[in-house]
C-alpha cells in the first residue's frame, strides 16, 4: 500500500489512525493484520503502537515514524505564501534548510522562474536567459534574504549541478561580477569561489562541478588567492589538492608571492603571520604530514609561531605528541624546543615515554593536578597517553577553565577507546561544559 502526504496531513491525525490500527489489530481484525503485514512481515504477533506507527510510516516510504514526522514537517513549512516559499529556498545556501529547499523546488517547479536568483539556485538557464535578454544589468542586481548576486546563487544554491557551469558562464558573460564577496558577519571574506570549493568547520562539500566552476571564475578575473577558501581547506580534510590548485592559479597570474607576504592574510590567529605559515600551523596542530611537507616545500618556515598561540612549531608537535611531524619539521631546519615543567610532562605522555614522564612527576608530583595534558590526549583520541596519565593520577573529573572535560575532548576525537578509559575512571557523560551547554552523550 502506497500513500502519499498533503499539506493538511498532521502529526496528531496520524498519531490516531495508528492508535484505531492498534485496537483492530488487539479485536483480531483479520483486514487490520494484512495491512500490518503488507509492510511489515516480520513485525510480531501482537505489536506494540510503536511497532504500528512504524507501519504506518512505512506506507508513507519512510523508514520509521521520527522520519514521517520530519516529512510531514517539511511539507508543512513549504506552505505560506509564495514569497515565503523564495525566501527559504534562496535562503538554503547560506544558514537555511536544503532539503526544504528541494522539496519546495519539486512541489512548485515554476518558483525556479521567480526571479533571476530563483532561476540561477535552481539551474533554469532558459529562464535565466530570457531576464538577461531583457535587461543585462540583473546580472550584477543584489537582492534576497543576503543581498546576494545571481553569480552567488550557482555556487551556494547547488540545486542543480548540472546546469551550474553553463549558467556561471552566461551569468559572467552578461557581465556579472567574478569577485563578488561579503562578510559573513565575523569579518571573513566570503566570495563566489569560496563556496566552489567548500570545506570549513561546518565541512562543506565542494561543488560536484568545482574544477570547472573554479577555473571560469578566475578566468574570468576571480582571485584565486581567496583567503576564506585557504582557511576553509586548513581546517577540513587532510588532503593538498585545494592548495596545490590554488597555488598553480596564482602562479598563473604571477599571484604567488601573496602566499608569504603577512600583510595579504588577515584571517584568523592573534599574531601576524604569512599565509604559508598560518596554513602550517594548523597543519602541525592538527598533525597534517602531507600539508605540512607541501607548505614547507613551497617556502613556509619550520620555526614560525603558531598564529593562535605564538608557539613554535616545534613546541607545538612536541606536546602534541606528533612524533613524525616533529621529525618532518627537524629535517626543514626547525630549531629544537626544549620544554619545562607541564608542558614537559605532557609531551612525554603523549609520546608514551613512561619514564620520562615518571621522573618529571617525582621532581613535581603537582603535575597530575593540571588538566591540561589529559585533555590534550583526550582531544587527539590518544588512548595510551590517557591511560597512562590516568596511571600516573590524572583526574578523568578534572576540568578545562570553559567546563570541558576529557570525556567531551574523547568523544569528539572519536577514539572509542579512549572514551572507554574515561568511563572506566569516573568521566561523566552527563556534565555540562560552560561554552556551548553540551554533556559528552550528547
Amino acid at each position: 500500500m502506497s500513500r502519499t502526504l498533503s499539506s493538511r496531513t498532521t502529526v496528531e491525525s496520524l498519531r490516531e489512525e495508528a492508535t484505531r490500527w492498534l485496537k483492530a489489530l488487539h479485536a483480531a481484525d483479520s483486514a487490520a493484520l494484512a495491512r500490518l503485514r503488507a509492510v511489515l512481515p516480520e513485525g510480531p504477533a501482537e505489536p506494540s503502537l510503536r511497532r504500528v506507527q512504524h507501519a504506518l510510516a512505512r506506507e508513507y516510504g519512510c523508514e520509521s515514524w521520527g522520519a514521517l514526522r520530519q516529512e510531514i514537517e517539511q511539507l508543512a513549512r513549504t506552505g505560506g505564501s509564495q514569497a515565503e516559499r523564495v525566501e527559504q529556498l534562496l535562503r538554503h545556501g547560506w544558514d537555511g534548510d536544503p532539503a526544504l529547499a528541494r522539496r519546495i523546488l519539486e512541489r512548485y517547479p515554476a518558483i525556479a522562474r521567480d526571479s533571476i536568483f530563483t532561476a540561477a539556485a535552481c539551474g533554469d538557464l532558459a529562464e535565466a536567459r530570457a531576464r538577461l535578454a531583457r535587461d543585462p544589468t540583473e546580472a550584477a542586481r543584489t537582492a534576497g534574504p543576503r543581498m546576494w548576486t545571481a553569480l552567488t546563487h550557482v555556487t551556494y544554491g547547488r540545486l542543480d549541478a548540472d546546469n551550474s557551469v553553463a549558467m556561471l558562464r552566461l551569468l559572467l558573460d552578461a557581465g556579472a561580477d567574478p569577485n563578488f564577496g561579503f562578510d559573513d558577519g565575523w569579518g571573513c571574506p566570503f566570495t563566489v569561489l569560496t563556496r566552489a570549493i567548500g570545506r570549513g568547520e561546518q565541512h562543506k562539500p565542494s561543488h560536484p562541478r568545482a574544477d570547472a566552476l573554479v577555473d571560469l571564475l578566475v578566468a574570468a578575473g576571480a582571485d584565486p588567492f581567496d583567503r576564506q577558501a585557504l582557511y576553509n581547506i586548513s581546517v577540513d580534510g587532510q588532503d593538498i589538492d585545494w592548495y596545490e590548485r590554488l597555488w598553480q592559479l596564482c602562479e598563473a597570474k604571477g599571484l604567488t608571492s601573496k602566499w608569504s607576504d603577512p600583510d595579504a592574510w588577515i584571517t584568523g590567529g592573534k599574531i601576524k603571520v604569512n599565509t604559508l605559515d598560518y596554513l602550517l600551523g594548523n597543519a602541525v596542530g592538527q598533525n597534517h604530514l602531507e600539508r605540512a611537507a607541501w607548505l614547507l616545500a613551497h617556502g613556509a618556515d619550520a620555526n614560525a609561531p603558531q598564529a593562535y598561540n605564538g608557539w613554535p612549531m616545534h613546541k607545538l608537535a612536541q606536546v602534541s605528541g606528533f612524533l613524525d611531524m616533529l621529525a618532518l619539521l627537524e629535517r626543514h631546519g626547525a630549531r629544537p624546543i626544549e620544554l619545562t615543567g607541564v608542558q614537559a610532562f605532557q609531551a612525554a605522555c603523549l609520546r608514551h615515554d613512561e619514564t620520562a614522564a615518571r621522573a618529571l612527576l617525582a621532581a613535581d608530583p603537582g603535575l597530575t593536578a593540571d588538566a591540561t595534558p589529559l585533555l590534550s590526549a583526550a582531544e587527539f583520541g590518544n588512548a595510551g597517553a590517557v591511560a597512562l596519565l590516568l596511571s600516573l593520577g590524572a583526574s578523568a573529573r578534572a576540568l578545562a577553565e570553559d567546563g570541558i572535560s576529557p570525556l567531551h575532548r574523547a568523544v569528539q576525537s572519536g577514539s572509542q577507546a579512549a572514551v572507554e578509559l574515561l568511563l572506566d575512571a569516573g568521566g561523566d557523560v552527563d556534565l555540562t561544559e560552560h561554552r556551548w551547554g553540551g554533556t559528552p552523550l550528547s
